[in-house]
């Protein structure tokens, strides 16, 4: 072998020793674990909730199920804050959240979102004794929301000076502020603001502050299993499934926005 022919085997040699090897995707590791860690909050009907028989149900731990079932596995659906869906994505404690969440461009700089799985508002409900038709009004009064949510980041943007903007861990502890009268009026999803209303009809919804669409939540970095959720999503769509349950838990089905 000459010179030249014994060089040009060393570098190929170097090359094929030396490429990296692909990172697996988060899609296969899920597949051969055999069990996808599903975010949810258990708190936030009728998104998340404990059923009669003291189990997991609602909108977004069905959609959940009909994933795992697709891709043919086993669900670990884990109840989380809506503080902690974003660091327990980063850390990878969790593959994905399904937990009534906005999207936002903030979040998208830090985690990746799938295209739309449902569209809502924020509402502000009060009785009427606290009534208010917009923003304006809310100054001077109590006003509760749930801390990192989406209504957290809308009235800490949008609010008035001297609104008083009272933080909850969760969705539950929020309605309880508002039921206990600790807060005059709260800000939440419509959907959650519906199922407030039908146990207290003298809670209302006063007034529309911004629209929420929302998404499942997953790290940045992994198309393969930001395509497949977006593939499953068109194909829930097609088959009818997420308009069923729209109707089951919201009352109406809505059209669903795509990236």
């Amino acid at each position: 072998m000459t010179f030249w022919k014994t060089l040009a085997a060393g570098v190929a040699m170097s090359l094929i020793t030396f490429v990296p090897a692909r990172a697996a995707s988060l899609l296969d590791d899920i597949i051969q674990r055999g069990t996808i860690n599903v975010g949810v909050g258990l708190g936030t009907p009728p998104y998340g909730l404990i059923d009669a028989n003291m189990q997991p149900d609602g909108y977004d731990v069905s959609l959940a199920r009909m994933i795992a079932r697709d891709l043919g596995v086993k669900i670990n659906l884990v109840d989380t804050t809506a503080a902690n869906r974003i660091p327990n994505l980063t850390s990878g404690k969790l593959d994905i959240v399904i937990y009534s969440f906005s999207i936002t461009a903030e979040r998208a700089k830090t985690i990746a979102f799938t295209n739309t799985v449902y569209v809502d508002s924020q509402v502000y409900v009060a009785t009427d004794d606290a009534k208010a038709a917009a923003l304006p009004e809310l100054v001077g009064k109590r006003v509760g929301v749930t801390r990192a949510s989406t209504n957290d980041i809308v009235m800490t943007n949008k609010a008035v000076a001297g609104t008083n903007i009272q933080r909850y861990d969760d969705d539950a502890s929020t309605s309880q502020a508002l039921l206990a009268g600790q807060v005059q009026g709260i800000v939440t999803s419509g959907a959650l603001a519906k199922a407030i209303s039908e146990r207290n009809p003298n809670l209302k919804v006063q007034f529309i502050v911004s629209s929420a669409p929302m998404a499942i939540g997953l790290k940045r970095g992994d198309p393969d299993l930001l395509h497949w959720l977006n593939t499953e999503i068109f194909m829930l769509q097609t088959t009818g499934e997420i308009q069923a349950l729209q109707k089951k838990w919201m009352g109406a089905s809505v059209d669903l926005p795509r990236f």
